[in-house]
């Protein structure tokens, strides 16, 4: 075979070899393509699915972060809340323990006031006591023509009929009502029970106009009793500081009844001894006292 044939065969031999390897390369390629295509969509898919993951995620996140706004907002509110109330348990000890002190010192006045009350319950029983003595003696001595009772305030009061004193409409004492007073005097205005009492003398009338001036009952009220006043002072010997004399005309009846009974009551002189202390009077003062100083402490 010539030269010529020879490399004609080689020639195609190689072409033959080189078509095969193509071919191989070729397969091969092919189907490394379709693995990288099916990977790439793989990973599409996968991305696809992270993306959505991660919108997912930023949502979750965002609402988190709301969340957390808003906790932080009631935390705040919470600590403003605490603090407030904080403040207000801290005012509230301090007024428990001014109501505490004001509780004690309530205590203190209600005690000071209870044996107050038991001084003058005392004192009153006494002057209950000595006054019983007395009123007895008085009904006992004067029978019809004085009466007697003692008060709440433990005042003695002596009720003279106005007849045994004076004449009708007169302020001049008779010679039976001076020998009254004297006798009044000695038995009970000059007795040493009663010797550091005032003596107020009061001059009461019916209510019948005096000649048709209802003015001078008045004035034959006041002048009767400042009659018996001076009486006791000058011919008695009753203390001038411890006498007082007033007139109520027919202001203040013991009998509203329009009958000439009634009438012959309420025309008196009442001669009232006011011990040292007027224990009513120091009663209310140590009750408004109290009271006060309660109310006080309640519109605080």
């Amino acid at each position: 075979m010539s030269k010529k044939g020879i490399l004609a065969i080689v020639s195609i031999c190689i072409a033959a070899i080189a078509a095969i390897v193509l071919a191989v390369m070729l397969y091969s390629t092919s189907g490394e393509l379709k693995q990288t295509q099916t990977e790439l969509a793989t990973t599409k898919a996968t991305l696809q699915t992270t993306e959505t993951a991660k919108a997912d995620l930023e949502k979750k996140l965002a609402e988190t972060q709301a969340t957390l706004e808003e906790t932080r907002s009631e935390l705040n509110q919470t600590q403003e809340i605490l603090q407030n109330a904080s403040e207000a348990a801290r005012k509230i000890a301090a007024e428990r323990s001014t109501l505490q002190k004001d509780k004690r010192a309530l205590e203190r006045e209600k005690e000071n006031l209870r044996a107050k009350l038991t001084e003058i319950e005392s004192e009153l029983q006494r002057i209950r006591e000595q006054s019983q003595r007395s009123i007895a003696a008085i009904q006992e001595r004067f029978k019809d023509t004085v009466g007697a009772v003692l008060d709440d305030a433990g005042r003695l009061k002596l009720d003279v009929k106005g007849k045994i004193l004076f004449e009708t409409g007169s302020a001049i004492l008779s010679i039976e009502g001076k020998e009254l007073l004297d006798a009044i005097a000695e038995e009970i205005l000059l007795n040493v029970d009663y010797s550091a009492d005032a003596i107020r003398i009061e001059g009461h009338t019916d209510n019948t106009p005096i000649g048709g001036d209802a003015l001078r009952n008045w004035n034959l009220s006041t002048e009767r009793a400042i009659a018996a006043v001076k009486y006791l002072q000058e011919h008695a010997d009753v203390s001038a500081e411890r006498l007082a004399a007033t007139g109520y005309a027919f202001y203040q009846p013991i009998d509203t009844a329009d009958t000439p009974e009634a009438k012959a009551k309420n025309r008196r002189i009442e001669i009232i001894l006011v011990p040292p202390q007027d224990f009513l009077a120091e009663l209310l003062t140590s009750l408004q006292n109290v009271m006060t100083s309660i109310e006080t402490k309640v519109s605080q």
